[in-house]
């Protein structure tokens, strides 16, 4: 199967879980086609300035992946500069956030994968 850019779905969010501006998502593979082992995997930009606000993951982990620009991943409140090729994970019961504190779009790929069932 093949998903071309022109049939993805972009989303726009204000204040994304209480963060700054508008965060644009583009959902590279819909949730109905993840087999119910994933909620998402897509492609967030962040302009300068724009952040993704704290919260907590429960049940699954997320998976950022930098794929251009620069910001700043809390990792439950602790800050790390993050940068084109670093890997951010967020396992269930923690919290993060991610601000794009640079002049240039943050772009990163994500992918919530939903923690087996026990």
């Amino acid at each position: 199967m093949v998903f071309k850019p022109e049939g993805m779905r972009k989303e726009i969010v204000q204040n994304m879980r209480g963060g700054k501006g508008q965060v644009e998502i583009v959902h590279l593979v819909e949730r109905n086609q993840l087999a119910n082992e994933a909620r998402l995997f897509a492609r967030l930009t962040l302009k300068p300035g724009t952040s993704i606000g704290p919260h907590r993951h429960e049940n699954e982990f997320e998976i950022f992946f930098v794929l251009s620009g620069k910001g700043t991943f809390y990792d439950n409140d602790k800050p790390t500069e993050i940068e084109a090729g670093d890997v951010c994970l967020t396992m269930s019961g923690e919290t993060h956030s991610v601000e794009n504190n640079s002049n240039e779009d943050l772009v990163l790929l994500a992918v919530i994968i939903l923690s087996p069932k026990s």
